[in-house]
């Protein structure tokens, strides 16, 4: 490769414009704005310099790209006093006085530095696959002193004279976030850089297109650099505004238009507005449902989406009963709409329905998490930019986790909200309903639901006993994403589930990120083995199951009130992560393989029948075989009857992610697949021993691949399948007699023979 010769990796998808993204500055919120329905303030959890003086936001302005090609980008909103801004005269003045067409002032890159091609190349295919973040790596393996302990971060980097002059304007903050505004940057804005990343350098960085997440490969004479964008900032004095469009609430707040951008004597925030200028149909429905005018109700459809566990389950369900309390209808899978064929074939012709409002519940556990929310969001957002009407909201993890850089990556999206917003969607949407983009993801106190959760199921249901997790286990990201731990009142939970028992519900699953901590931060302190024999006394209640325990705060006590409570179901899921435990040290478990089986051992005594399943982690850094195969010894001594496994994959914003020790790649899938060999092994010889038995089954639903079978579950969580009538069925206990034992689920026929004793 010539020396300074430049190759642009684009890791966002291929539905992201193919020209540069509308730039945001990284230290401000998206929307920010006290909502009559409650006292939190919306905002992204990013850092925030006050004394600026705009931002960019919204989506009516376009600006000139480097290809000559025209982008929807963002109008000026003021932060301190929360109202749009004209662009001034002064304004106009100068930008015709600047050095540059331009817009851009500077990009704000993180670099490694490698020794050789060879191992840049190398590094940049572990980046591409997301087996890293550019963070960690540049902590372990950059040979740059001056950035490897900040993880690469170079800073700003000048494009040209006119951002001294904006610093002036805008008293940015000179941290590392932002760019710096001193005497001496201004004489040379970049001299500090000069022995990082070279001129020469980042002349080719700069001369080449680019948008935050695009990752250059760049030779120098300090050796071979990874250069990633992570922001931009623009000039907004050389945006040429665009005539924006009415919105819905244009006769109750008229908008005034001002050198052809849209101003609200009000001061409200930036409106977004569609394509076709009449304001959006969620606009129309939220209208009449939330902002009580006379808007023309429309009929609104929407799909969601989820990821991950049982928490992000029950998180859906109070989002979807928020949207259905709305007037919002769920899509039904086999809804078609007509359309115009085109000239040549004439006609009209039926194609599937699109969902009005999409909602992707995310989850941030495992490896690729947000490359999975870019390729499911992809063909809503180019549905968007064709000029369909639909909202785009992320919930869940990764919209905690990732915040406003969500709206960099993929500007169409409309709402970003952690989980900690489930039960508040219904003020957000009225916020996207005037025209806003909202990023919701502080930290707050979780409500009590103010309307009832859309349950997927007619015979199970979660109920929510304790939000968040005070656990910082070194691999995991929950605590940064679900907060605090926050426990629910006795009372509110006991008449959540009496009320799911008038309604018909046979079994109840309690759901914690950490269940066995249930009580530890409430004033008395309650237990959790309390909470479980309560619960578990309510009438007409026929199965109580819990999860997540966690061995750390699991008390005995809890199998006894297991062992002692008739409804509460003969299972327990018990994550262990490792057998090893030098390796339980370093992930900040907080208990022992001992400890462990201790657990182990006490439901044997007490439940010799029962089912445990758990989790675990192979090639967490620095696992030796030894480790490995502490871990499966664990495994053969407990006998699991299922265990969730996964190979190490480091996580943002986490400890172990930093760490050198990382195992290839080769190592941990070898470990896998061994553990997934003993997991497979023994779930079927738990099942076996089901062989001839009458168990009692609850029927759920039906079979989708076999029509004329039900499917149900033992109390031990084991699936079996049956003949029957769903309608007949659903929700009844029938004692089941199994013939047939499979890897992962049983099959049998309805007897009028007892239930097996064991």
């Amino acid at each position: 490769m010539n020396a300074f010769t430049i190759t642009t990796i684009a890791l966002s998808l291929t539905f992201v414009h193919s020209f540069r993204s509308p730039p945001y500055h990284n230290n401000f919120p998206i929307a920010h704005q006290y909502h009559k329905h409650s006292n939190c303030r919306l905002h992204s959890t990013a850092e925030r310099t006050t004394d600026t003086k705009s931002i960019i936001t919204g989506n009516n302005v376009k600006y000139p790209t480097a290809r000559g090609s025209e982008v929807d980008s963002r109008i000026i909103i003021d932060y301190k006093t929360k109202q749009q801004q004209q662009p001034t005269d002064d304004d106009d003045a100068s930008s015709s006085t600047t050095s540059s067409s331009s817009p851009l002032l500077a990009l704000r890159l993180s670099h490694i530095l490698f020794a050789s091609e060879e191992l840049a190349k190398q590094s940049l295919e572990k980046l591409t696959k997301a087996e890293w973040n550019f963070e960690a790596m540049a902590k372990v393996v950059s040979n740059c002193k001056e950035t490897r302990e900040e993880g690469g971060g170079v800073g700003w980097v000048n494009l040209n004279e006119d951002f001294s002059s904006l610093l002036d304007n805008s008293s940015i903050s000179s941290s590392s976030s932002s760019p710096s505004s001193s005497s001496e940057t201004k004489k040379n804005p970049n001299q500090h850089l000069d022995l990082i990343l070279p001129p020469l350098a980042r002349e080719q960085i700069l001369s080449t297109p680019t948008k935050p997440g695009d990752i250059l490969l760049v030779e120098s004479f300090r050796g071979v650099h990874l250069v990633q964008v992570v922001d931009v900032m623009v000039d907004v004095r050389k945006l040429s505004y665009v005539k924006a469009k009415r919105t819905i609430q244009e006769e109750k707040n008229p908008i005034i238009i001002q050198n052809e951008m849209e101003i609200s004597p009000t001061g409200q925030d930036a409106k977004r507005k569609d394509s076709h200028g009449e304001g959006t149909k969620l606009a129309g429905v939220l209208g009449g449902a939330l902002l009580e005018d006379n808007a023309q109700m429309v009929d609104l459809t929407y799909k969601i989406e989820t990821m991950g566990c049982q928490m992000n389950s029950a998180d859906s369900e109070r989002i979807e009963g928020q949207l259905l309390s709305l007037g919002i209808r769920p899509l039904l899978d086999d809804e078609t709409v007509e359309v115009v064929a085109p000239l040549s074939k004439r006609g009209v012709k039926q194609v599937k329905k699109q969902p009005d409002v999409i909602v992707l519940n995310t989850c941030s556990i495992r490896d690729h998490a947000e490359q999975k929310v870019y390729s499911y969001l992809g063909p809503h957002a180019k549905r968007k930019r064709s000029g369909e009407d639909v909202t785009i909201i992320v919930a869940g993890c990764v919209a905690q986790q990732e915040g406003q850089a969500l709206l960099r990556r993929i500007p169409e999206i409309d709402l970003v909200m952690g989980p900690q917003f489930a039960n508040r969607i219904a003020d957000l949407l009225e916020d996207v309903a005037n025209g806003n983009q909202v990023v919701a993801t502080e930290a707050s106190h979780i409500m009590e639901d103010s309307t009832k959760p859309r349950r997927q199921s007619k015979t199970c249901a979660w109920v929510n006993v304790i939000y968040g997790c005070n656990e910082r286990c070194t691999y995991c990201i929950v605590p940064t994403t679900r907060g605090v731990e926050q426990s629910r009142p006795v009372e509110s939970i006991v008449e959540e589930v009496k009320e799911l028992v008038s309604q018909g519900f046979k079994e109840v699953t309690l759901l914690g990120q950490n269940i066995d901590a249930y009580g530890r931060d409430m004033i008395p302190k309650r237990k959790f083995s309390d909470l479980l024999r309560i619960v578990g006394d309510t009438p007409g209640l026929e199965r109580l199951r819990f999860v997540t325990s966690h061995p750390r705060y699991m008390s005995l006590g809890v199998v006894d009130a297991v062992a002692e409570t008739k409804s509460a179901c003969e299972y327990f899921h018990i994550p262990f992560q490792s057998g090893s435990n030098n390796i339980l040290k370093e992930m900040g478990r907080g208990h022992t393989r001992e400890r462990f089986l201790q657990i182990v051992e006490r439901v044997r005594h007490r439940l010799p029948d029962a089912a445990i399943s758990a989790d675990v982690i192979v090639g967490f850094p620095g696992e030796t075989e030894q480790d490995f195969l502490d871990t499966l010894s664990i495994m053969e001594d407990v006998k699991f009857d299922n265990v969730n496994t996964a190979a190490y994959s480091p996580r943002p914003n986490t400890p172990a992610a930093t760490w050198e020790n990382q195992l290839s790649e080769e190592v941990k899938q070898d470990r896998l697949r061994r553990i997934n060999e003993l997991n497979l092994k023994h779930a079927t010889e738990r099942r076996a021993r089901m062989m001839d038995r009458v168990v009692e089954v609850l029927v759920e639903e039906r079979n989708v691949k076999v029509p004329t079978q039900v499917m149900g579950r033992t109390t031990h969580g084991y699936i079996v399948y049956l003949e029957g009538d769903i309608d007949e069925l659903q929700g009844k206990l029938v004692n089941v007699k199994i013939d047939q034992c499979q890897r992962y689920y049983l099959v049998g026929k309805i007897t009028d023979e007892v239930v097996t004793k064991v």
